[in-house]
């Protein structure tokens, strides 16, 4: 049986193999430039509150020491970071490379939680290290969020900050904290009619196609290397206290995120 010997006309011409490789340049590109545009550089940790959105003011320092407060009883240790906005980035992502960098908790014992609060999308985070997991499991950290969520909506975001930290203190060593924040009440603390999803969406859907047109631009950025990846920092806000740096203690994604 004899069997067509292909000609070189049925073989792809270069140009042709070429061009089909285009969308999976564009496509890579395009991916790049998601990567490069959507983390935000890890603040530097200068203390127990890291307030660069300037949401606590003078009241950093009721927070922090709540915190050592925190500290004596549970032998752990907390951190709380506000940032005016994420810029594109997940809440979840930014805060777990803070997590990993900050290194809260003791090492071998990883008893440690990180409290990240972003002013402009409304959003709260709170991570949990491995140490922790069994006394406060992700319903009781998205207990604590939603707890905090009356202080947020009355402007009290110091006295929210000391709600989430006292709770997780209770948490831990399973006893109440004396002198406990009391939440507000009232009808003028209703939940925004705007869905929290519907604005995440929406963020979405505007950062893809800001990422597409400067695609097209030929501006994307092409620096992927992680902790180069930044905006520049930010600007304003401040920190409450010095000398404080994290023990060694380690994450694994435990915790919960929501909104106020």
């Amino acid at each position: 049986m004899n069997f067509p010997i292909p000609s070189a006309k049925d073989k792809p011409a270069p140009r042709r193999r070429a061009f089909c490789r285009l969308p999976i340049a564009f496509a890579f590109g395009v991916c790049l430039a998601m990567c490069a545009l959507g983390e935000l550089a890890v603040p530097a940790m200068t203390g127990r509150v890291v307030d660069q959105a300037g949401l606590l003011g003078g009241d950093a320092a009721r927070v922090e020491n709540a915190i050592r407060g925190l500290e004596q009883a549970t032998a752990g240790q907390m951190a709380v970071l506000t940032v005016p906005s994420l810029r594109g980035d997940a809440l979840e992502s930014f805060s777990m490379r803070v997590a990993e960098a900050w290194k809260i908790g003791r090492k071998g014992q990883d008893n440690g939680a990180l409290l990240v609060v972003v002013r402009d999308s409304r959003g709260i985070r709170l991570e949990i290290g491995y140490g922790w997991e069994g006394s406060i499991n992700d319903a009781r950290a998205g207990d604590v969020i939603r707890g905090m969520g009356p202080f947020f909506r009355s402007g009290r975001f110091a006295d929210g900050c000391l709600y989430a930290v006292q709770q997780v203190q209770g948490f831990v060593t399973g006893k109440p904290v004396a002198g406990r924040v009391v939440a507000p009440s009232g009808p003028h603390l209703a939940t925004s009619a705007t869905p929290a999803w519907l604005i995440q969406v929406v963020v979405i859907f505007l950062f893809l196609g800001i990422i597409f047109l400067r695609v097209m631009a030929g501006s994307a950025y092409t620096t992927i290397g992680r902790g180069s990846r930044s905006y520049g920092g930010w600007s304003g806000g401040g920190s409450s206290g010095s000398g404080f740096s994290g023990g060694g203690g380690s994450f694994g994604g435990g915790g919960a995120s929501g909104s106020w």
